[in-house]
């Protein structure tokens, strides 16, 4: 059963948890094996009570896992209960059944890929998150592939621009891809460019009050860098 690539879900109103460009658990704590570089497990900061009901969900899930013949929908949601109270390995481990079943599941794939970014796994990380975007474009799939080689491959900076083109050529021209393509030329000192994606980005998203922001400092940036 191949699936839509997906966010991970957790319960009640929480929908959405991987955001694009910021982590969701701003409060999150690691914890790993002494002498340990990969993370195991990260705190999330749930309540005692709400942690409860989490238990629960988990417990009820992993019996319909056990039971049941190995449905991948049914993987994917223990996976992500795993994921939203902070047990990485458990999670890594659950997308990694599904990836066992079926190598080609993208929401597995974007899913893994998060995880082991928060674990530490940089590099398999991005072999996942690449591995998501080849077989089902997504655009935060591709921001995030980028933010992690800016984040932990500064060296490899320049294959950023190639991802974001990329992207634009498979799904068009987005606000929030030719914004990451314009901080991408502003980081690299191309103001002029920079600007240009920006401009495009507001034409298609003209309320974005961020957007507009961005090209006004990028603007006096540009004008004072002239008059030196």
């Amino acid at each position: 059963m191949t699936m839509r690539p997906k966010h991970i879900l957790v319960l009640a109103s929480v929908a959405v948890v991987i955001v694009v460009g910021a982590f969701w658990f701003a409060r999150d704590r690691a914890f790993s094996l002494p002498g340990a570089d990969i993370v195991e497990k990260v705190d999330r900061g749930i309540s005692p009570e709400d942690m409860v009901k989490f238990e629960e969900r988990i417990a009820k899930q992993e019996a319909v896992v056990a039971e049941g013949e190995r449905d991948i929908s049914e993987i994917l949601v223990l996976g992500n209960l795993y994921y939203s109270v902070g047990d990485l390995a458990k999670a890594k481990a659950a997308y990694e059944d599904i990836l066992s079943i079926n190598p080609n599941d993208a929401a597995a794939l974007e899913n893994l890929g998060q995880t082991l970014i928060e674990m530490g796994d940089y590099a398999r990380a991005e072999a996942r998150l690449r591995a998501a975007v080849n077989v089902s474009a997504y655009e935060p799939t591709y921001i995030k592939l980028a933010d992690l080689i800016d984040e932990h491959f500064p060296g490899r900076r320049g294959e950023i621009q190639g991802i974001l083109e990329t992207a634009i050529a498979n799904l068009g021209q987005t606000p929030g891809l030719l914004v990451r393509l314009g901080r991408w030329y502003a980081d690299r000192g191309m103001l002029a460019e920079a600007i240009s994606h920006y401009e495009v980005a507001r034409q298609l998203d003209p309320e974005n009050d961020l957007i507009i922001q961005e090209i006004e400092r990028l603007r006096d940036l540009a004008a004072r860098q002239g008059k030196k």
